[in-house]
């Protein structure tokens, strides 16, 4: 069980983060590279490995049956004082692939919820990270 597995908060981030790429069902290359970026950029690939995290997150992915308890547990061990920041990063891994499912936003409102956002910034940081990753994608305001 990943309670196990799972004890620092960079471990919980890259979990949470690979959680997200994989809500919609399908995991590309690219979003790996996408949620690997995002760790280098604040520095965590000193603490990480972050091919060894996704063996281990692909050992217990199957064995989640309740998601809000996983989900719990990963802030939990994150225990983030910049919870708008963690939030829009997981609004940005499921927008990726330029679309927000279903699944992802019931995801993403849990995830907020947990992190005691409320609902009208949980919609502002929506707004933003979806346009600004429209801006991002056809290059023009």
């Amino acid at each position: 069980m990943y309670t196990g597995l799972l004890k620092a908060p960079e471990e919980g981030i890259c979990h949470l983060f690979y959680y997200c790429c994989m809500k919609d069902g399908k995991f590309e290359e690219s979003e790996l590279d996408n949620i690997s970026d995002k760790l280098v950029s604040i520095g965590l690939q000193k603490k990480l490995n972050f091919k060894d995290e996704m063996r281990k997150f692909k050992s217990y992915q199957n064995t989640i049956t309740d998601e809000d308890i996983y989900l719990k547990y990963l802030i939990s061990i994150i225990n983030s004082n910049n919870n708008l920041a963690l939030f829009s990063w997981c609004i940005e891994l499921c927008a990726a692939d330029g679309n927000i499912s279903d699944d992802e936003d019931r995801l993403l409102d849990r995830i907020g919820n947990l992190l005691n956002i409320g609902d009208t910034e949980q919609d502002l940081i929506r707004r933003l990270m979806i346009q600004r990753g429209k801006v991002l994608q056809e290059k023009a305001f």
